[in-house]
């Protein structure tokens, strides 16, 4: 899947079912749908599986890892919330389950990386017996361990079988800084969304803009990314509540131009 999918996050107050057929009458490719929703709503879940179609969804988003007091992985936690998830990526026939760091502002770096390495591979294996990819989103956040492109490609190097997502509000938050240490080929998503005039460490996902409506140097990540050899998928990903309050097929509508616009511009590698 190289094309353009909708996240739930962007439409979040609407079902999932009719989430995916707003997608298809606006001109995306596929989904990405939100675990939040599905694990609240057994008949939400039920109904999107009766109408789900092969390869439209690309993802469910998803599971967060989560720290013990000693900075080591909570086990237990990672255990009761992995089936469930997986259970809703093989009924939607999703292709991957998004994984993310904790925000845990007092956590030692070194030991939130190996135990998200533990996390992951706990995960890559028992996703793995269902053809269920797994990947890994940094959160630019500053109370997240995992806040910078070179700190996520520390936490899948020599861990086969694990991808990565990259999101353009996460990477202008962190810095926007380069991503010569990001292994771009590990690449399977990438989010794009912009974000306001405010300093980077102080957003929010409920800041989050369509593209082109912030400051997020969005053509200069396309063209890296392109340049580095990546050429999808993409993913509108917003959380803003004012756009949740919205008719759904407005902003998807409006957000697919957006996100048209952004890909279609020349190349910017500043």
């Amino acid at each position: 899947m190289t094309g353009v999918h909708l996240n739930g996050a962007t439409i979040m107050t609407t079902p999932t079912d009719r989430h995916l057929r707003i997608a298809r009458e606006t001109g995306y490719e596929g989904v990405e749908v939100r675990a939040e929703r599905l694990l609240a709503a057994p008949e939400e879940l039920a109904a999107s599986a009766d109408i789900v179609r092969p390869r439209e969804v690309w993802s469910l988003n998803g599971i967060q890892l989560q720290l013990t007091p000693d900075g080591g992985l909570d086990h237990g936690r990672l255990a009761a919330e992995m089936a469930p998830r997986l259970d809703i990526c093989r009924r939607l026939a999703a292709a991957y389950l998004l994984v993310v760091p904790p925000r845990a502002a007092d956590a030692d770096r070194e030991h939130a990386i190996g135990a998200m390495r533990d996390g992951l591979a706990i995960l890559r294996d028992a996703a793995a017996r269902d053809g269920i990819g797994v990947a890994f989103e940094f959160l630019g956040f500053g109370d997240c361990p995992i806040d910078t492109p070179e700190l996520a490609g520390r936490v899948v190097a020599d861990l086969p079988g694990v991808d990565l997502v990259l999101d353009s509000c996460h990477w202008h938050a962190s810095g926007a800084g380069s991503l010569d240490a990001f292994p771009i080929d590990r690449l399977a998503m990438v989010h794009l969304n912009d974000a306001p005039a405010k300093a980077p460490r102080e957003i929010e996902d409920a800041d989050r803009l369509l593209p082109g409506r912030g400051v997020i140097r969005l053509a200069e990540l396309v063209g890296t990314l392109r340049a580095a050899g990546y050429r999808g998928p993409w993913s509108l990903e917003t959380f803003n509540p004012d756009y949740w309050a919205a008719p759904p097929e407005q902003i998807a509508t409006e957000g697919r131009a957006a996100v048209a616009r952004v890909l279609d511009a020349p190349a910017d590698r500043a």
